[in-house]
């Protein structure tokens, strides 16, 4: 029986051991996935600010 036993605590360690990396791997996908998000986010604002300040200076004379 303590075969039995000794078999049965090294499965839960390794499936507890599994599911932390699982849970990891996740966690690291999403920061990169946010990561992504986030950079791509902050181009569209810099263009639209950059398109802004164009149509600005050229409402006002700039481009003559």
């Amino acid at each position: 029986m303590s075969n039995v036993s000794e078999t049965l605590t090294e499965v839960k360690t390794d499936i507890m051991h599994a599911s932390i990396s699982l849970d990891n791997e996740i966690k690291q996908k999403n920061q990169k996935e946010d990561a992504a998000r986030m950079l791509k986010a902050r181009r569209a604002i810099e263009q639209h600010l950059e398109e802004k300040r164009l149509n600005e200076n050229i409402s006002s004379g700039w481009d003559d």
